[in-house]
């Protein structure tokens, strides 16, 4: 039987890893989608938070379009951490 400290790790072990690896897919992607299009023309956004305050940026041609995904992941992500922060109480 395993201890209960193992168990409490599981899950935001899991959590990291699948995180983690759908960032190198995602990564992967781009670059063969890049290679493959041969236009290098790219938009990006991002979200830096700097304690409770967001700081979106973005550049290039399709920055509406970046940045408003950022924003939809961001609230995600914390819809998420929430959710999960009270089932483990």
């Amino acid at each position: 039987m395993q201890k209960e400290e193992d168990f409490v790790w599981a899950v935001p072990l899991r959590l990291f890893l699948v995180g983690f690896f759908l960032m190198f897919l995602g990564a992967v992607v781009l670059i063969v989608a890049a290679a493959l299009q041969g236009d290098m023309s790219a938009s990006g956004g991002f979200v830096i938070f700097i304690g409770p305050f967001p700081i979106i940026l973005g550049a290039g041609p399709h920055v509406s379009l970046a940045l408003l995904l950022a924003v939809i992941l961001t609230i995600v992500s914390f819809v998420v951490f929430f959710w999960l922060r009270k089932t483990k109480t």
